[in-house]
């Protein structure tokens, strides 16, 4: 199954595309944008504001930070060793969490360089990285719109 986004600023072309795109291929018309892979489009009366608020907000209850509280910095302070630190028996989570917040950043570009850097040790990452991780999680819960 593949989504596609119709817009313009002609309504007889928009439904004239959508007839014939239903002859060839027999598609789902859901009407307005709400919601497009993970992010929430409102309408604004200058325009469209594109959100991951749902997505991140899913995330940090995925992980158990819901219960934590927020933080004022993507990134704590990391030891100088936390590269010989014990390192993670299941790396899958750390993966994973720092893919998903690899998406967020198409909305919050503010953590871009921190799951940058984070990305460097997804081969062997270790406690600490996986604390850091979570801590990024926690400051987008000050935020997550």
């Amino acid at each position: 199954m593949d989504d596609i986004i119709v817009t313009g600023d002609d309504a007889a072309v928009i439904t004239s595309l959508k007839a014939f795109l239903d002859d060839k291929f027999k598609i789902k018309d859901l009407g307005e944008l709400n919601f497009f892979l993970g992010m929430e489009i409102l309408k604004v009366s200058d325009g469209l504001i594109m959100t991951q608020r749902k997505f991140a907000t899913n995330l940090i209850k995925e992980f158990g930070c819901d219960s934590l509280a927020a933080v004022s910095c993507p990134l704590p302070p990391l030891s100088k060793d936390s590269h010989t630190a014990d390192l993670l028996s299941d790396v899958t989570s750390y993966r994973n969490l720092v893919g998903k917040l690899n998406y967020l950043t198409n909305s919050q570009p503010n953590i871009a360089f921190v799951v940058q850097y984070l990305s460097q040790f997804l081969q062997a990452p270790t406690k600490d990285h996986m604390t850091a991780a979570l801590h990024t999680l926690r400051y987008v819960k000050e935020n997550p719109s």
